[in-house]
C-alpha cells in the first residue's frame, strides 16, 4: 500500500495470479474505475512476496494472495487490511495518532508529485476518474512552490 498507493480493497482482492514473476509486475483490478493497472514490482517487493508465500502464507487452495491467519483460514477482506494496518501502527512506537491506511495513498501521491510526475498520471495510478479526486490527495508543499515563484517587481519612486 505504501509503495504502490493501493486501496485496502485492492490489496484484499489480489490473487496469486496477480503477480507475473518473470515480468516482475503486479496486476491490479481497480474496482472504482473498472480499469486494470499493471505495476512494475521492485526487486525488494518480489523478494518479500516470495518470502511471504514460502514462510507466512498458510497452505490452502484459495487463489487469494493474502489470507486471514486465524481459523478459519479464508481470504482477507478490505476491513481486515485496515485492521492489520491499525494494529501495526499502534505497535510501531511512531507518533501516528489517527493515521489511517489511506494516509499511505496520500504519501504515495505526494512522493510522485515531488518527483515531477504529472497529476493525470498520479490520478491514473490511484484509479481516479477526475482531477478533483486526485487533488484531494495532493497538498500544497511550500518547498515545491518556492522555485517557481515569480519575483516581486521593484517599485521605483521618481
Amino acid at each position: 500500500m505504501a509503495y504502490y498507493g493501493l486501496r485496502p480493497s485492492e490489496v484484499a482482492s489480489l490473487q496469486l495470479s496477480s503477480i507475473d514473476w518473470k515480468a516482475g509486475t503486479l496486476r491490479i483490478e481497480q474496482r472504482k474505475t473498472d480499469a486494470v493497472l499493471l505495476l512494475p514490482l521492485a526487486n525488494r517487493t518480489l523478494h518479500l512476496l516470495r518470502r511471504y508465500l514460502m514462510q507466512g502464507r498458510p497452505i490452502t487452495d484459495f487463489p487469494h494472495l493474502f489470507l486471514r491467519v486465524r481459523s478459519p483460514i479464508r481470504p482477507i477482506k478490505h476491513y481486515g487490511v485496515i485492521k492489520v494496518f491499525n494494529y501495526r501502527t499502534e505497535r510501531s512506537g511512531l507518533p501516528l495518532n489517527g493515521a489511517s491506511s489511506y494516509a499511505l495513498r496520500h504519501t504515495f501521491a505526494m512522493r510522485l508529485l515531488r518527483r515531477g510526475v504529472g497529476i493525470k498520471a498520479i490520478g491514473d495510478l490511484l484509479g481516479h476518474r477526475s482531477l478533483e479526486a486526485t487533488s484531494v490527495y495532493l497538498r500544497i508543499d511550500i518547498d515545491m512552490l518556492q522555485p517557481v515563484a515569480l519575483p516581486v517587481p521593484r517599485i521605483t519612486t521618481a
